[in-house]
């Protein structure tokens, strides 16, 4: 495993306790990351390393924007994207990206068919949606707290980016 592989490994298994401990990855941590990258980056690769950075570190800011702009993914969730992304770069990172939002679909769906009523989910989203479609103010989609629907992101962001800093790629 490279240094950057297991960098992002390390980053994402913390980030993974604080987020179930505390329900959020702490600042510090998250700058951190974007030093430790921006400097595993520069002292690489020079003029050509902060670029490097700088992209992977903006695209899942650029990307994940309308997710944030509905409420629906949090800023601590792209914060974390963003040094995973300043340390592998855009094309590496949109692999890892993709498995993340794979695997958690993989685990919210026997968490709604145990855990929950999935009608009353369903019928939760389908108002949330035309809400926000029809310019509505909405609220945040994820309701705060240990909810019985609620998942970690971190989770699954841990377990892909295991899986990518092994070799997986999609």
């Amino acid at each position: 495993m490279t240094f950057s592989g297991g960098f992002c490994v390390f980053f994402s298994l913390i980030s993974m306790i604080m987020d179930i401990r505390w329900e959020k990855v702490s600042n510090r941590w998250i700058l951190f990351g974007w030093l430790a990258a921006a400097a595993w980056q520069t002292c690489g690769k020079g003029l050509e390393g902060i670029l490097f950075f700088l992209a992977g570190a903006l695209f899942p800011i650029g990307l994940l924007f309308p997710l944030f702009a509905a409420k629906m993914l949090g800023t601590g969730d792209i914060k974390l994207f963003s040094v995973l992304g300043g340390m592998m770069g855009p094309r590496s990172f949109l692999s890892c990206l993709l498995l993340s939002f794979l695997l958690a679909a993989a685990i919210s769906l026997p968490v709604l068919l145990i855990r929950c009523d999935v009608k009353e989910r369903l019928r939760y989203f389908a108002g949330y949606m035309a809400r926000l479609l029809s310019g509505q103010r909405v609220e945040p989609y994820l309701k705060p707290g240990r909810r019985p629907e609620n998942i970690h992101f971190t989770i699954p962001v841990f377990i892909s980016v295991l899986l990518c800093a092994g070799g997986f790629k999609l």
